[in-house]
């Protein structure tokens, strides 16, 4: 039987701050470990949301009155949407996809999709020492799988019939 009593370890206490004031949001960026990514090779990167969804959200702009216009559209409009139950969410810029660019145009290029329930069943934490020895607990927000983009252009079932006969 192993005696848990003596135990010999030295063992050094730390203190953590939970900062009050999270007007910022703390994100993870998680990139498989296959592709290889060297940071320190990074001269250049720039992130920005992939915004290329936002015309699929928007509503055909049609006149309410005058010439071109329905009578009663907008009413026979959401009367079908009840009828059917679609519902229609809104554009949020928060919501789309992350796009990474390394090196500028010639480098490589990553898209960081959102992971979806992470942070529902457990609570993850950003520690940061500080110089007096303590740590400061920062709470992630969200988490972001990024993979790479393909750099090469994927064909049509057209394309692809007419390359295959060639």
């Amino acid at each position: 039987m192993a005696n848990l009593g003596s135990s010999s370890q030295a063992v050094t206490e730390y203190t953590v701050r939970v900062p009050k004031n999270n007007t910022k949001k703390h994100n993870i960026m998680a990139f498989n470990a296959a592709d290889k990514i060297d940071f320190s090779t990074w001269t250049q990167a720039k992130m920005e949301r992939d915004l290329s969804n936002k015309k699929i959200y928007q509503e055909e702009e049609q006149p309410m009155f005058g010439a071109g216009s329905e009578f009663g559209k907008k009413l026979r409009e959401e009367s079908r949407k009840k009828k059917f139950g679609i519902v229609t969410r809104e554009f949020k810029p928060e919501d789309q996809p992350w796009l990474l660019r390394v090196n500028g145009k010639a480098g490589r290029k990553f898209k960081g999709q959102r992971k979806g329930g992470v942070t529902e069943n457990a609570s993850y934490y950003i520690f940061t020492q500080c110089p007096d020895g303590a740590f400061e607990a920062f709470p992630v927000n969200a988490w972001y799988n990024f993979i790479p983009v393909a750099k090469h252009k994927t064909l049509t079932a057209e394309e692809a019939e007419e390359e295959w006969g060639r």
